[in-house]
């Protein structure tokens, strides 16, 4: 089924030939009633879809006819710059007289990819050496301190991030085999971390490889031997609410090594910084930093619900992440999907929309009322809860 619903969008020409492409998980439930089970199915499978649709900060409208799961006609609605690519459905269950229907669609932008106006908040971990005893050649023993404070100022200066704090301590156990990062532990972690920072991105990782080496070069007979020294670091980008892994990604450089190994080199002077090696480094800290910029400017935004009192929620986005007085904003509700390998953290529309007005703004916090125009029967602030999540709502 999953193969034929693949060539049947292929036939039907709703894959484009775009830049950018995600999937992202959606979940729908419908009474079952005395309706024929066929048409309940193929209604949940296009509210699912639906459902998908609203992770990547857009709506696409699923007007298709759904036949035994398969999109079966070319009539969609699409309400943004995006097109479906692929639909799996990962499973399906009735209780309570009731379908439920969960699924990951492909969406492709016609973009080079979906972004909004704000900026991403992110707090970084600090970035251990994997093998301490490769500092011991010109004693840079201290070089772990300079890169995670030089990466901070590097991610400060992307202009869709914006940094709450460069964290004391590291988020990785380098005394433990890396070759696969434990979500769990990053998981528990970042829970750890959630009274004190409410940033929806945790930047971490560590550095792999700091050893000197010989770089060889023979002209006119003549073996020249130059001293060179790698730089290699692993980066990683956790979302703490979808607790997901985004990036993970390896950065490597090198360059010469114009230092005394057996002296201690003083990082702090600047004379490091402008040597070949250095600029090596700062190289490869600005080529993490911006793929990140890039990859966040790429994701939706998402704010936490800190505060509610009657129809007034407080969140955790302010005027230093681009929020102005008058924007809008959705609630979706979070859900957490069991599978196989963990759970799967899925963004949840109400079926009468909430929306939410900017009201009041300082640098780090808003605050928002529910919208006359959704609120007609006032009720609408019942639907709203603390940590409840919230979308920009574009009309």
């Amino acid at each position: 089924m999953q193969a034929s619903m693949r060539i049947l969008l292929l036939a039907l020409g709703l894959i484009a030939p775009l830049c950018h492409a995600q999937w992202y998980i959606g979940q729908a439930t419908l009474s079952l009633g005395d309706e024929d089970y066929n048409k309940i199915r193929s209604e949940t499978i296009k509210q699912a879809i639906e459902n998908a649709s609203l992770q990547a900060s857009s709506f696409i409208s699923i007007k298709n006819t759904v036949t035994n799961g398969i999109l079966a006609e070319s009539s969609s609605a699409l309400l943004s710059e995006n097109h479906i690519a692929e639909v799996v459905i990962l499973n399906e269950s009735v209780a309570q007289n009731a379908l439920t229907i969960n699924l990951k669609v492909n969406i492709q932008s016609q973009t080079n990819c979906i972004k909004d106006k704000y900026t991403k908040q992110i707090i970084i971990g600090q970035f251990p050496l994997l093998i301490p005893a490769q500092a011991s050649d010109g004693g840079i023993y201290k070089l772990p301190d300079h890169i995670s404070s030089r990466f901070k100022t590097k991610l400060t200066n992307q202009p869709s991030i914006f940094v709450e704090t460069l964290l004391p301590q590291t988020i990785v156990d380098v005394d433990e085999p890396l070759d696969s990062i434990d979500i769990k532990h990053i998981e528990a972690i970042s829970l750890s971390l959630s009274h004190r920072f409410q940033s929806q991105y945790l930047i971490f990782g560590y550095i792999r490889d700091v050893s000197l080496f010989e770089e060889k070069k023979t002209q006119l007979l003549q073996t020249k031997i130059k001293p060179m020294r790698n730089f290699t670091i692993k980066v990683f980008v956790y979302d703490r609410l979808s607790q997901s892994l985004l990036l993970q990604t390896e950065y490597h450089g090198e360059g010469g090594w114009s230092f005394d190994s057996n002296a201690t080199v003083d990082l702090a002077n600047s004379l490091f910084w402008r040597s070949d090696y250095g600029k090596v480094i700062v190289d490869t800290l600005y080529n993490a930093a911006s793929d990140i910029n890039d990859t966040l400017s790429c994701q939706p935004t998402r704010a936490s619900i800190l505060y509610k009192e009657d129809d007034l929620v407080t969140i955790n986005l302010g005027t230093q992440h681009g929020v102005k007085l008058d924007d809008k904003f959705k609630l979706v509700k979070q859900r957490n999907l069991p599978t196989t390998n963990g759970m799967l953290n899925l963004l949840i529309p109400l079926s009468s929309p909430v929306i939410l007005d900017v009201i009041h703004t300082s640098d780090n916090v808003s605050l928002l009322r529910v919208s006359p125009e959704s609120n007609s029967q006032g009720k609408q602030q019942d639907q709203v809860d603390l940590f409840d999540v919230i979308m920009p709502f574009n009309p």
